[in-house]
Parts: structure tokens; C-alpha cells; sequence
């Protein structure tokens, strides 16, 4: 009975905290992408920055309480106008980054919008400087010293078909034409074989740049291409590889050459990033990300399916692994269209279907027959806990500090929530 003993511990533990709203923000304006945030040394916090598609950008402190708001203020001619959607015009569809772009220990806050501009603050929420281009930019810009020089250079496309590099003060670099609209933000590989610049674009071309813009190649999905790359060393050795999702359905992994590693077919759009972590310690990077076919996927450095887990509705924003229940083991948090916040098991697997002879007894104790009947073959998702919120998720951020823990979820509903375990 002992290790009966300790599985019910484990299991009373869990259920013994809940997840729940402890505050919410109301930024009257849909949010259109994951919040961020970034640390307060002067009080040993952390701040949350977001954006919304009325063109505002809000900092709160880690209470919700309202630090600075930065309002788009452009003038748009008649002319303009007629070009453009006035309901979205100032829009900010990506997250904004923050930076030390000079390396002087003072922060910037980076982000676009779709009137075609990006934007430079500092961290008290002052307009430092703007960049002007002849299209919507959707995506979140990055920051990276490219060539060495001690700062970080500003990189991002638009849809004038173009990818930037700027200098920290705004000026033009360099600026490659891709022939097709870039609506996705780029990662950046790093290499014995050099700097690469990853992103992908509207034909479903994913491109990879050298530090001076040149183009060493590209790889052709069949859908087109929203979401950011990711790199890694997913077979735990020196190679790297990207990972990026496409809305043909398939979730592409490739070789620091271009070359397609393995590929793996989902049942719908791929809009967001995976998160690559080792959550079942085998020295290799496993690979979560979403679907619009409502499922959250954990694949193995191979490409085999460990588990898989079914939502209501699309999941368009990135997971997140973390211990964010404090049991010592890693899970997995996932947003969903359909209003809710997902934390699962990262094993993703019944450990009781393993003990022949146990599972109907514990699920009369626990009340969990509809775990522990599951087929012992399978590997299936498992969830520990759920929250509702204000709206379709559109992101979510995993905010540790020294005396609490939170989950930041933005919403559609121009609703900012504050999760924790209680």
C-alpha cells in the first residue's frame, strides 16, 4: 500500500489547489497578441506591457495598476483613408520587445502597428523615435546584435514585402524584398556556421538571411506562414534546428541548411510558435504547440506524437512550460478560443493505468474513474486544472517573481487577467 499511498498524496496535492482570476484589466480594445514583461529592479518586480488594436500600449505593475499608457497619435489624410481599415488602422497586432539596444542599461519598448510604423520608447513610456514604411506591420519586432558592434540592431517585416535591419537610432541598415507580404516574426539562429535570420512569409516561403541581409535560403510550405519560428538543439547535441508551424497544417522542422528534417500534419492552421523543452528529462527537446483543429500537441525530438490534448476551439497562441502549481514537476499551460486556460500534466499520462489491479479502486477514492480507465497503451493529455476568462485567448505569459506567481492571459475582449493557485 505504500506506493498506493504516495500516488494518492500526489493526487490530493494537486486537487488541493485551484486556479483562479485574482485580477482583471479592462483596456476597452481588443488585445491582439501575448503581453510581455520585464523586470522593475528599483522594486524587485515585474512589469506587464501590452498592446491593443485601438493603438494603445499600457504598462502595469504586477497588480494590475496602471504605470504609463503610450495612444498612437497619427494624423491620416482623407486620402489615407480610403486605403485603409479606420477601425484597425493603428492597430498593434504583434507584442512589443523590450531592449537594451545600446547596451547603457536603459530599456526601450519596441512595437509596431499596422499604420505602417514602428515605434521606440523608453521605459517610462516616452516617444523616442518612430520608423515609417509604405505598409501594415504585423508583426513583433526583434533585437540582436547582428553584426557585432556591441548594440542591438531592430529587425521585422512588413507588408511591403520587405525584411529590416535598423540601427538603434532608427536608421536603415539594410532592407531585403521577399516578393511576398511578411506578416510573421523572425527568431534568430545562432551557430559555430554563423548568424541566421528565420522568418516566414505570405507565400509560405520560410527565409533565412545572413547578418548583412543577404538571402543563404529559403524553403517552400504550402500555406502561409504567421507564426514565429523557434531554434534549438532538440537532439540535446551541437545541431540546431528551426521549428515552425504553417497554416497548410503541418508543423515544419528543418536543419540549420534548409534542409526539412521531418514534418508533422495536423488537422489545422498552425498561427503560433511551439515552445521546445525537455519535459520528460531525456536530454532531448520536446516540442508543444497548437492547432486550429483545437488540439495541443507534445511531439518527440523525432517527430512521434507523446500525447496529445483537445480544447473547444483553436488554439492560436503559444504554450508555456513551467512548475506553476509548485509540485516540483514541470507542466504545461495552454490558451484556448474558447475562453479557457488549460494546465497540463507534461507527462501527459495516467501513471495509475500502469498498476494492474489499482485503477478501479483509487477512481473510487478519488473520484477520477473517467483517468484512470483510459486504455494503459495509450498516452493521452491530462489536465489538472481550468480557468475561464473574459475572452478567446489571444496570449499568455508565465510571471514568476519572489513572493507570487501569476499567469498573464490577454484576450480578445480587451481583458488582461491575472491568474494564480490558491
Amino acid at each position: 500500500m505504500g506506493i498506493l499511498k504516495g500516488v494518492l498524496d500526489k493526487l490530493q496535492n494537486k486537487s488541493s489547489l485551484t486556479l483562479n482570476q485574482t485580477w482583471a484589466f479592462d483596456a476597452a480594445s481588443p488585445i491582439m497578441a501575448s503581453p510581455i514583461s520585464v523586470a522593475d529592479p528599483a522594486k524587485g518586480t515585474k512589469d506587464i506591457i501590452f498592446g491593443t488594436k485601438d493603438g494603445k500600449v499600457f504598462m502595469l505593475d504586477d497588480n494590475a495598476k496602471l504605470k504609463w499608457k503610450f495612444n498612437i497619435d497619427e494624423k491620416i489624410s482623407k486620402v489615407d483613408l480610403m486605403f485603409l481599415d479606420e477601425e484597425s488602422l493603428k492597430s498593434i497586432a504583434g507584442s512589443p520587445t523590450i531592449a537594451d539596444l545600446e547596451k547603457d542599461n536603459k530599456n526601450k519598448v519596441i512595437f509596431s502597428s499596422e499604420i505602417g510604423k514602428l515605434y521606440v520608447l523608453d521605459i517610462q513610456g516616452k516617444l523616442l523615435w518612430d520608423f515609417k514604411v509604405k505598409a501594415p506591420i504585423k508583426s513583433s519586432p526583434a533585437a540582436f546584435d547582428i553584426n557585432n558592434d556591441g548594440k542591438q540592431e531592430i529587425l521585422f517585416g512588413a507588408l511591403d514585402k520587405y525584411f529590416y535591419a535598423l540601427t538603434p537610432k532608427g536608421k536603415v541598415l539594410w532592407a531585403y524584398y521577399t516578393d511576398t507580404e511578411i506578416e510573421a516574426s523572425c527568431a534568430v539562429l545562432e551557430s559555430q556556421k554563423g548568424l541566421q535570420i528565420i522568418f516566414g512569409g505570405a507565400d509560405g516561403t520560410i527565409f533565412s538571411l545572413d547578418p548583412e541581409g543577404k538571402l543563404l535560403w529559403k524553403y517552400k510550405t504550402k500555406g502561409r506562414i504567421v507564426a514565429k519560428p523557434v531554434c534549438g538543439r532538440i537532439y540535446g547535441d551541437e545541431r540546431q534546428f528551426i521549428v515552425i508551424g504553417s497554416n497548410d497544417t503541418y508543423l515544419y522542422v528543418l536543419n540549420e541548411h534548409g534542409l526539412l528534417e521531418w514534418s508533422f500534419k495536423t488537422e489545422g492552421k498552425i498561427q503560433a510558435s511551439a515552445c521546445l523543452a525537455d519535459v520528460n528529462d531525456d536530454k532531448k527537446l520536446e516540442i508543444v504547440f497548437g492547432s486550429c483543429d483545437d488540439v495541443l500537441y507534445l511531439l518527440s525530438a523525432n517527430g512521434g506524437k507523446i500525447w496529445s490534448y483537445e480544447t473547444d476551439f483553436w488554439i492560436a497562441s503559444s504554450p508555456i512550460v513551467a512548475d506553476v502549481n509548485g509540485d516540483g514537476r514541470l507542466e504545461i499551460v495552454v490558451g484556448s478560443y474558447d475562453k479557457s486556460i488549460y494546465v497540463l500534466d507534461a507527462e501527459g499520462k495516467f501513471t495509475l493505468n500502469y498498476m494492474p489491479g489499482v485503477g478501479s479502486s483509487v477512481g473510487q477514492l478519488t473520484g477520477s474513474n473517467d483517468l484512470l480507465n483510459a486504455d494503459s497503451t495509450q498516452y493521452i493529455g491530462k489536465k489538472l486544472s481550468e480557468c475561464r476568462v473574459d475572452g478567446m485567448v489571444v496570449g499568455i505569459i508565465y510571471m514568476q517573481e519572489k513572493d507570487k506567481n501569476q499567469i498573464i492571459v490577454g484576450t480578445n475582449a480587451g481583458k488582461l487577467n491575472g491568474l494564480a493557485y490558491k
